[in-house]
C-alpha cells in the first residue's frame, strides 16, 4: 500500500505530466502536492530510490522522473528549455521598456515559460501588478507599446508575442478569490511558479505573503529567482516621476484614467464581453483585469485526476 509521501510524489509527477514535463528529485520535493506532513529533500530522495511502489509507476531517465511509458518526455523538456532561452531574452528587452511606465510596479513571467517549458511557437505570458488606482492606465500603455513594436499575438502568429491577460492592483494582492475551489490544482501551481523579471518595490514578496494560503497545497514551494532581473535606472525613475506628475494633475487625472478605461472596454472582443464577471475566467473591475476566455483549469484538473486515479488504484 502506498504511504502518504509516495502518494504525494505520484500526484506531483502526474500534474507535470499533463504538460510533458518530467521532474528532478529537487523539483519533486519543491512541488510536492498536499503531503500530510512536511518532508525533507533527503526523505524524498530516499523514497524515490527505494520504494518498490514508485518503481512500478515511475521511471527515471537522465535525472528526470516521469510516469511509466512516458520516459521519452525528458527530450521534450530539453528541447523546450532551449526555446525558453530565446523567449527570456525577448522578455527582458520588453521589460526594459515597460520599466519607464510609472504605473507598472511588478512584472512576472507566468505559465509554461516560468519553468522553461515553452514551445517554439508559443507566446509569452506576463503577470503585471500596477500602481494603486492606475490599472487601466497601466494596461493601456503596455498594450500601446506592444502594438507599436508588433508584439501582440494574432490568430496566425503567437511565436514570441506577448500576452498581457492578467493585471492586478498593488492594493489587491490576495488572489484566493480566483480559485475554482479546493480542486483547482492548476491555480496553485500557476501562481507558485511566477518568475519576477521586474520588481523595484519588492512587491513579489508581498504578493507571496498575501497568498500564503498556497502553502497548504505546496508547503515546500519557494520563490523563483531570475538571474537577469531588470532594475530601474535613473532615466526610468526620472521619466516615471514626470509622467506621474502630469497624469495625476487634478485637471486631467480622472479624465485620462476614464478615457483609458472606456477605450479598452469598447474594444474588448464581443464574445468575451458575454463572459465578464460571470465566473473567474474573465474578471474586469478596478482591482483586477483577467482575460482568460479559454481558461483550461477544469480541463487540466480532470486530466490530472484521471492520471492520479489510475496510478493510485491497486
Amino acid at each position: 500500500m502506498l504511504n502518504d509521501l509516495e502518494k504525494s510524489i505520484i500526484k506531483t509527477i502526474a500534474y507535470f505530466d499533463v504538460f510533458n514535463f518530467p521532474l528532478t528529485t529537487l523539483e519533486i520535493w519543491k512541488w510536492l502536492y498536499r503531503p500530510r506532513e512536511k518532508y525533507t529533500l533527503q526523505e524524498v530522495r530516499e523514497v524515490l530510490e527505494s520504494s518498490l511502489e514508485l518503481q512500478n509507476r515511475v521511471t527515471l531517465q537522465e535525472g528526470f522522473f516521469s510516469l511509466k511509458k512516458r520516459d521519452n518526455i525528458y527530450l521534450l523538456r530539453k528541447q523546450n528549455n532551449n526555446w525558453a532561452e530565446r523567449k527570456f531574452q525577448k522578455t527582458v528587452r520588453l521589460v526594459k521598456i515597460f520599466r519607464y511606465l510609472p504605473f507598472v510596479r511588478m512584472i512576472a513571467v507566468c505559465n509554461n515559460l516560468s519553468y522553461s517549458n515553452s514551445k517554439d511557437s508559443s507566446d509569452i505570458d506576463l503577470f503585471i501588478i500596477t500602481k494603486k488606482n492606475q490599472i487601466w492606465l497601466a494596461r493601456c500603455y503596455c498594450l500601446l507599446i506592444l502594438k507599436f513594436f508588433g508584439l501582440r499575438p494574432s490568430i496566425e502568429n503567437h511565436r514570441d508575442k506577448f500576452c498581457l491577460s492578467f493585471f492586478i492592483d498593488e492594493g489587491y494582492l490576495d488572489m484566493q478569490g480566483v480559485m475554482l475551489g479546493q480542486h483547482d490544482v492548476h491555480f496553485v501551481y500557476w501562481f507558485s511558479q511566477f518568475l519576477p523579471i521586474y520588481d523595484p518595490d519588492n512587491l513579489f514578496a508581498k504578493l507571496r505573503t498575501a497568498n500564503s494560503w498556497c502553502q497548504e497545497y505546496l508547503p515546500n514551494a519557494y520563490a523563483n529567482e531570475f538571474i537577469n532581473k531588470v532594475e530601474p535606472i535613473f532615466l526610468s525613475d526620472l521619466l516615471g516621476k514626470v509622467v506621474s506628475f502630469f497624469s495625476q494633475l487634478p485637471i486631467i487625472a480622472g479624465w485620462l484614467y476614464n478615457q483609458a478605461r472606456v477605450l479598452q472596454i469598447k474594444i474588448i472582443d464581443h464574445n468575451m464581453r458575454a463572459m465578464v464577471n460571470i465566473d473567474t475566467r474573465v474578471i474586469i473591475n478596478e482591482q483586477m483585469l483577467k482575460f482568460h476566455s479559454n481558461d483550461r483549469r477544469d480541463q487540466y484538473f480532470h486530466q490530472w485526476k484521471e492520471r492520479v486515479k489510475q496510478l493510485l488504484t491497486p
